[in-house]
């Protein structure tokens, strides 16, 4: 038995992740909040992932049994499939990641996507652009920012509201969606500029479509709209987790259960103890 420690970042979408579904590119960070991972695996038949998705689990098996590594993992902690698939995702070789993230993507739907959007997001580090079927391309820049989080764990899909407003609204749909891509876009565009100011802008303006086409609360929106500190706002939505992510000028302290971070470029590395 084989046993490494890997130090992974948090990864957490900065735009576009309610639209993934429809075909949209969706932007995620890595910020310094790091988690320290025991990994232990050993050489068996058939490669054994402890995730609690499914579609994840098969995946990943399936892709470890191709490369010949035919392994059984134990990671600790245990029980969240971010980690565990990160740390598979790191020991089955990320230097080929990008020649199969497409694959990976394009079989891939709704929390499951995510969490693969989310660990590939790791392994790179810094900042990417993803859309389902065509996978991912790293984006150089670090605007120099606080990111001011507060989250919670919520079981709550964005689907349910994309779909209510496509049935009412068909017409209206397609054009909105390709407007939401295209702040993914400009926001990809804002982050090579170092552009906070920008970034913050567009993380404002997709909340207010979210609002308009209910996704987010109109109360929460009026409460992101009265921080005055802050370059941009959005309500962020991911796996289980959902809360506030408030993008201010560098050194903003935090306030109330907001914790303060920073965005960094540094992605998953090993743990040297020694």
């Amino acid at each position: 038995m084989e046993n490494i420690k890997l130090q992974i970042p948090f990864s957490l979408p900065l735009l576009g992740e309610p639209f993934i579904e429809v075909g949209n590119p969706v932007l995620f960070s890595t910020i310094n909040f790091f988690t320290n991972v025991d990994v232990n695996f050993s050489e068996s038949l058939e490669a054994h992932v402890p995730l609690s998705s499914p579609s994840l689990k098969r995946l990943m098996e399936n892709h470890l049994n191709s490369l010949g590594k035919n392994f059984t993992f134990h990671v600790t902690p245990s029980g969240h499939d971010y980690l565990t698939l990160t740390s598979a995702l790191y020991i089955a070789n990320s230097e080929y990641l990008e020649d199969y993230a497409p694959s990976f993507l394009s079989r891939l739907s709704g929390r499951a996507l995510m969490t693969m959007i989310r660990s590939l997001a790791a392994l790179s580090g810094g900042f990417v652009v993803c859309r389902k079927g065509e996978g991912l391309v790293s984006l150089n820049g670090n605007p120099d920012a606080s990111v001011l989080l507060s989250t919670k764990s919520r079981k709550r899909s964005s689907s349910g509201a994309i779909r209510r407003f496509y049935e009412a609204f068909p017409d209206l749909s397609q054009p909105l969606w390709h407007t939401m891509g295209h702040i993914v876009i400009e926001g990809s565009r804002a982050i090579r500029e170092n552009d906070a100011k920008k970034l913050g802008s567009l993380m404002t303006l997709e909340s207010s479509i979210g609002c308009a086409i209910g996704l987010i609360k109109p109360r929460d929106l009026a409460r992101l709209s009265r921080i005055k500190v802050a370059y941009g706002a959005k309500i962020v939505s991911f796996e289980d987790i959902r809360g506030d992510l408030i993008l201010s000028p560098s050194g903003t302290s935090p306030w109330g259960e907001y914790q303060r971070f920073y965005f960094t470029t540094t992605g998953v590395s090993e743990v040297d103890e020694g």
